[in-house]
């Protein structure tokens, strides 16, 4: 109904004003009555009516009175419907009741539970049909729908449209972002009102609940309608399994699960990785309320060869209905190839017996043993050597070298020309391991020398004392070999409590390239701490210095815990083969096979010139070529310290499979022969197992003043937006003291009267 009133836009209450202005009128009209007293009767009362004319116009200003008219706005109010189409819209839930009412046909009512897709669900509600809730909303609104999962799409809602169908690459849900272009008034217009109907299991973007609380301060209200049973059966389920295709015989293993329970809430569930009918291990896990999936991973060492499959299962929990989906199965081929060791020292002290008897009882390791014995001769019998190796066939037969304390006399020059070849060209391993003789410094101006990754020098005699503790360096907190706790923080804690030792070797310092993982407390080599333990790669192999005697004290009262696990850790990094086969001159390796799109994969070339020596200074490429034909070069950067080794980082941005080869500056600009090759998947956040978030969905309408509503609710809809969307009204205003005709007027009014007033000997 349209209605006008005059208001007046003056500071001051406008009554005392017109008083005001009607006496300052009055006297001023007095004055001027007896000034023209002595005119003629009619130029007198022309020079009145002037000023009383002039008056009321000077009042009019003063007062500023304004005619404002207010009427309906004949357009209708927009509202926002946005559906969610990604693709957790596909997954069933279980209906019953009122809920399984509202699905079904009225000629043919369900009789009990029945399982009906989210997607159909959502067709349901958009039905045009002029009984439902979205008919009898355009009565009032105009409507707007839009289709969103990571991006918002344009939905038509017109009665001869396609029925609503998820969109093909809704692998996220960006539902805050949707709601955050709808504030924006994306398509031209912002709404009065959305309507939201999803499952509310967002997983990319904004947190929605913050954008709903700007939509409220907008006085844009959001009613959500919940899709999806909010109160689905109890289930839990083992969604996915991770697990290498092949593993050596006393290799640690990693298994990785995705667990996941609808209907129980914050479930705590017991998981097992499972060898047949013998569980190996056992974890707690607590899953989350939503249904996203949860990872869990296990850890073991298989003993016997051969094809072995594993399970991670789910125990069947209380009211589950259904336990087939608890358990996910791999199968791993586990090869019985042993890692071949010599073991070569002077003596039998005692870091030599326990470490012979921790090789020894590895089911991994085939151990041959040299021990020298001087005055006494060497060791014979089986198993044993009653010499060093010095030809190129007995060192092929051995792919880790572990060196004790031998004086220089003992050690011919043909052992350490061939024992330096061995690892630097042929890819074997060796650990020195130093003791209190100090021998170790025999091997200065030896190959062996040049490959260690300690300088070999610093003062003279070991760092015999007080007994100290080992310190773990930050390289060595994440290392393979000094990991004694799979959490890093557990880790440092191990190594703290560890039992002290009594003697260090002393050493000049890092060599160039090479990785300190333990070091002296306190004890230095030149201005950075004594190194304890070093690594280094070397040519194709790798070389391990220990700058201790007494690991074998870590028994103490724990027993093999951590010395064995110490040992066999150590052992298997060393012969690890950490680069394709190829091309020796560069050789890439990944830091996974597999990966998510837009997940970051690390990858490293190690790179060899024509002298074997690590390969510096140089400009190296990774030439990428993927399965759908494009092709990229990703340039790799040295590495500090990295002595020959290049990394960089790659980002796939679609999936499929991409085969990476090296490219060298220095052998020219085309690929060498060694590969690597990264499997890329579609990065799916949409996962089994995600009921109705309705805690979301409430917290979205609490915060933007509007309503969550259940599906067989959604026939309220239409009045609770007319009573939280009023009609706009439109006004308009009109004033006639602030037109130019108005001071015109006004203007010629004082300007007859003073003419007048000249005219008559008054001016």
């Amino acid at each position: 109904m349209s209605t006008m009133h005059v208001v007046f836009d003056c500071p001051l209450p406008p009554w005392p004003v017109a008083v005001a202005a009607a006496v300052v009128s009055g006297v001023a009209l007095c004055f001027l009555r007896r000034d023209t007293a002595h005119l003629r009767p009619l130029v007198r009362r022309a020079i009145l009516a002037l000023a009383a004319a002039a008056a009321v116009l000077l009042a009019g200003i003063l007062l500023s009175p304004k005619l404002v008219r207010t009427w309906p706005d004949p357009h209708k109010p927009l509202c926002t419907v946005l559906v969610d189409g990604s693709r957790s819209m596909l997954l069933t839930d279980s209906y019953s009741g009122k809920l399984l009412d509202r699905l079904s046909p009225k000629e043919a009512p369900a009789a009990g539970p029945r399982e009906v897709a989210r997607q159909e669900v959502a067709r349901l509600l958009l039905a045009p049909g002029p009984e439902g809730w979205l008919a009898k909303v355009r009565e009032s609104f105009d409507i707007a729908a839009w289709r969103f999962a990571g991006s918002l799409d344009a939905l038509s809602l017109s009665p001869d449209a396609p029925p609503f169908e998820v969109h093909p690459e809704g692998y996220t849900t960006a539902l805050g972002e949707a709601l955050d272009q709808v504030t924006r008034g994306v398509g031209g217009a912002r709404p009065r009102a959305v309507v939201l109907l999803s499952d509310g299991a967002w997983n990319a973007g904004r947190d929605p609940s913050e954008v709903a609380r700007v939509l409220g301060r907008m006085g844009i209200p959001v009613f959500p309608i919940g899709i999806g049973n909010p109160s689905p059966p109890r289930d839990a389920a083992v969604v996915a399994l991770r697990a290498p295709k092949s593993a050596l015989l006393g290799d640690e293993v990693l298994l990785s699960a995705d667990v996941a329970s609808s209907g129980m809430g914050a479930a705590r569930l017991p998981v097992q990785l499972v060898s047949g009918s013998d569980v190996i291990a056992e974890k707690q896990v607590v899953t989350l309320p939503s249904g996203q999936p949860v990872s869990v991973s296990f850890t073991f060492v298989p003993d016997t060869p051969g094809l072995r499959t594993f399970s991670v299962r789910i125990p069947r929990q209380e009211g589950e209905q259904d336990e087939a989906n608890n358990a996910a199965k791999a199968s791993i081929e586990v090869s019985e190839r042993k890692i071949r060791v010599l073991l070569v020292d002077s003596e039998p002290r005692w870091e030599f017996r326990f470490l012979r008897n921790v090789f020894e009882r590895d089911p991994a390791v085939q151990l041959t043993v040299c021990l020298l014995r001087p005055g006494l001769g060497p060791v014979k019998g089986e198993g044993y050597l009653e010499a060093l190796p010095t030809q190129k066939p007995q060192f092929a037969d051995c792919d880790l070298f572990l060196l004790g304390d031998l004086s220089r006399e003992q050690m011919p020059e043909e052992f350490l020309k061939e024992l330096a070849d061995a690892v630097k060209v042929r890819g074997g391993a060796l650990v020195v391991i130093a003791g209190r003789r100090q021998n170790c410094r025999g091997l200065a101006g030896t190959p062996v020398a040049a490959i260690l990754p300690v300088a070999l020098g610093g003062a003279d005699g070991g760092g015999r004392g007080e007994p100290f503790a080992i310190e773990l360096t930050q390289d060595g907190a994440s290392h393979l070999v000094t990991r004694l706790a799979p959490d890093p923080e557990e880790n440092q804690s191990v190594w703290a409590r560890l039992p002290k030792v009594r003697w260090s070797a002393s050493v000049g310092g890092l060599a160039r390239g090479a990785t300190a993982l333990l070091v002296h407390p306190y004890r230095l080599a030149g201005q950075s701490k004594l190194p304890l333990l070093a690594v280094q790669r070397v040519g194709m192999g790798k070389v391990l210095f220990l700058g201790i005697e007494e690991t074998w004290r870590w028994r103490q009262e724990v027993g093999d815990k951590y010395h064995y696990r110490f040992w066999a850790q150590t052992i298997r990094w060393m012969v690890k083969r950490q680069f394709a086969e190829g091309d020796p001159r560069a050789r890439l390796s990944l830091d996974r096979t597999e990966c998510d799109a837009g997940e970051s994969v690390e990858v490293e070339a190690y790179c060899l010139g024509s002298d074997g020596f690590p390969l510096e200074a140089a400009r190296v490429w990774a030439k990428i070529d993927s399965d759908a034909g494009a092709s990229q070069r990703l340039a790799l950067a040295a590495a500090p310290g990295g002595w020959g080794i290049y990394r960089a980082v790659f980002k796939p941005d679609k999936p499929g499979k991409y085969s990476l080869r090296p490219i060298v500056s220095a052998y020219g600009d085309e690929p060498l022969a060694s590969a690597a090759t990264l499997t890329v998947s579609r990065a799916d956040l949409e996962k089994k197992f995600l009921a109705q978030d309705a805690n979301s969905l409430n917290s979205i309408a609490l915060a933007s003043r509007g309503q969550y509503l259940r599906v067989d609710e959604s026939d309220r809809l239409p009045s609770l937006l007319a009573a939280k969307v009023e009609r706009r009204m439109l006004t308009a205003e009109h004033s006639l003291c602030r037109h130019w005709l108005y001071y015109s007027v006004l203007a010629l009014l004082l300007g007859a009267a003073w003419l007048i007033r000249k005219r008559s000997g008054l001016a």
